[in-house]
């Protein structure tokens, strides 16, 4: 159900406050939300979590890696899909055994129209990356 803002998604709320304060600055709400719903189209699933995490020193496109958790136990296979699209979009993942944090998984409450715009970014990104 959209809140007040519009927004469905508790991460493209946190998008849009952080937009509001720094523009400039890098986050990677939508990436969540594109690769969670590409992962839903593309395995016909009710629901997933990306969960990604990062070490407190990490900024940008750098973390430490992705698991993805599905009901009841979350696949290797789509954990492997997630950090594909993950490398596909620019990221740098390496886990240096430092602390990490998780960001803030996507809900999943998303727009059909929200949904294959994530599935055709994604499906274009991983094309693109693995025929370099």
């Amino acid at each position: 159900m959209p809140t007040e803002t519009g927004a469905r998604c508790v991460l493209q709320l946190a998008r849009r406050r952080r937009l509001s304060v720094h523009p400039d600055q890098f986050g990677m709400e939508q990436d969540i939300c594109d690769v969670t719903l590409w992962l839903i189209e593309k395995h016909s699933l009710s629901r997933v979590h990306v969960w990604v995490d990062r070490h407190y020193t990490q900024i940008g496109r750098e973390i430490a890696g992705v698991t993805v958790i599905t009901s009841p136990t979350h696949p290797a296979r789509l954990t492997e899909a997630a950090h594909e699209a993950f490398l596909a979009l620019g990221y740098t993942i390496e886990d240096t055994g430092a602390d990490t944090y998780g960001h803030q998984f996507c809900d999943g409450h998303h727009s059909k129209h929200e949904a294959i715009q994530a599935y055709a970014r994604i499906e274009n990104a991983v094309r693109r990356w693995r025929s370099q």
